[in-house]
């Protein structure tokens, strides 16, 4: 794969994640509520895990820079759904 490549499916990872985290933390908005599904604890672990395979394979190609962009999102993505499920517990 091409430089180019690799960052256009890491764009890709990034954006298509990041709509989907969102249409669950906007979901009161829409006309569909249950999509707040897709901010629960289980699709952010499946968030992890499919990243951590992604950033598995950019590392076996040997594409790190990619690696740790992928890795970077993952992490902080995650960790603000955390920080959201922590805080509106204690409500």
């Amino acid at each position: 794969m091409e430089g180019f490549d690799v960052g256009l499916l890491a764009g890709a990872w990034m954006l298509l994640w990041s709509v989907l985290l969102a249409l669950g933390y906007l979901a009161e908005l829409t006309p569909w509520p249950r999509l707040r599904v897709m901010r629960s604890p289980g699709v952010t672990k499946a968030l992890l895990m499919a990243s951590t395979a992604l950033v598995g394979g950019f590392t076996l190609a040997g594409v790190t820079q990619y690696c740790a962009l992928v890795a970077t999102w993952a992490i902080l993505f995650s960790s603000l759904n955390w920080l959201f499920h922590y805080f509106s517990s204690l409500e």
